[in-house]
C-alpha cells in the first residue's frame, strides 16, 4: 500500500470540517444564546492552539531526527 497524498480525501474533509463549523456555530448562536463576538473569539483561540500543536508535531519530527 502506497503512502502518498490523496486529494480526493483531503478536498472531502476539508468540506465535512466546513460543514460541521458552519453547523455548531449556528447552534452556539441561535440555540445557545452566544453572541457572534463570543463564537469568534472562541474560535480563534482554537484555531491558533491547534495551530501551534499542528506546528510542534511537524517540526518536532523534523528536528529529533538524526542526520
Amino acid at each position: 500500500m502506497e503512502n502518498k497524498f490523496d486529494i480526493v480525501t483531503a478536498a472531502c474533509a476539508v468540506c465535512v470540517a466546513g460543514y460541521v463549523a458552519i453547523v455548531v456555530g449556528y447552534v452556539a448562536c441561535f440555540d445557545l444564546g452566544f453572541s457572534l463576538p463570543e463564537i469568534r473569539s472562541t474560535a480563534v483561540v482554537v484555531a491558533v492552539v491547534l495551530a501551534v500543536l499542528i506546528a510542534i508535531d511537524f517540526f518536532g519530527k523534523k528536528l529529533g531526527k538524526a542526520k
